[in-house]
């Protein structure tokens, strides 16, 4: 097993209905970082409650229960996001982008794009106790040998995209590593720090993308320029910057 920067007790599963879902009853636990595995996860969900479907021992799908080192304050609860997503971004880079064109992003607040299409996606779920953050459950989805790609979706896999095989044990130690290392660098540097590496690599950025906006109904143009101290995004519409929640706004993918 790879060493880490901090240990890790790891639970395998050979398949459960949710990694997530099993998580939240070890939150009381007091390890800081616990990680649950299976290769088989039947009903996983994603971002606004949506189903999160995988092929049998093709992927990566797998939780962390995390109890922050240092006192993590709700202010700064976004930094959960750019950690997990720089630490994905960072080691598909490192890994499997190096002699191929394909471009890599994180698209705001966490999901990995490849090409336009989604190869990965994170939800994240806080616990909070007197605005502070007491446990994360991390929940990481990532499409490694993924065949079964409806078109609504608007995903693909790292084995489509790159036609490399890939190592799935090896995969996931290394993403776990880059985690640690991403919060190491967040404990030491500070927030300013992991979000500059994480605007530079958004999505969409300073192009002219299209938009829902839940709250008035309406489609609009805008720019994405960048993100706040607090994780919401900044479109520039009409020469005036507009500020989002993730739940505010939709992203209209190309």
């Amino acid at each position: 097993m790879k060493k880490f920067i901090w240990p890790i007790n790891l639970i395998i599963l050979k398949e459960i209905n949710s990694t997530n879902q099993y998580a939240r009853k070890y939150i009381h636990e007091k390890y800081n970082w616990m990680v649950i595995w299976t290769m088989n996860q039947t009903e996983g969900i994603g971002m606004n409650q949506n189903l999160w479907y995988v092929e049998k021992e093709k992927n990566l799908t797998f939780s962390i229960i995390f109890k922050p080192i240092q006192t993590l304050y709700i202010t700064k609860i976004y930094a959960i996001n750019i950690i997990i997503s720089n630490a994905i971004h960072k080691t598909l880079s490192r890994y499997y982008n190096q002699k191929n064109k394909e471009k890599i992003w994180i698209k705001w607040p966490n999901d990995i794009i490849i090409n336009n299409k989604k190869i990965g996606g994170i939800l994240i779920e806080n616990k909070i106790f007197e605005k502070k953050i007491h446990t994360t459950i991390i929940g990481i989805g990532l499409n490694v040998y993924q065949k079964k790609l409806q078109k609504e979706w608007h995903a693909s896999s790292l084995k489509k995209i790159f036609n490399l095989n890939f190592d799935l044990d090896y995969l996931f130690y290394e993403i776990i590593y880059f985690i640690q290392k991403e919060y190491l660098f967040f404990t030491i540097y500070g927030d300013k720090f992991i979000r500059k590496y994480y605007i530079s690599h958004l999505y969409l950025k300073d192009q002219i993308s299209y938009f829902y906006i839940y709250k008035t109904n309406n489609y609009i143009s805008g720019i994405i320029r960048s993100i706040t101290d607090q994780g919401f995004l900044v479109i520039e519409c009409n020469k005036k910057l507009y500020f989002f929640y993730h739940k505010e706004i939709e992203f209209l993918i190309p």
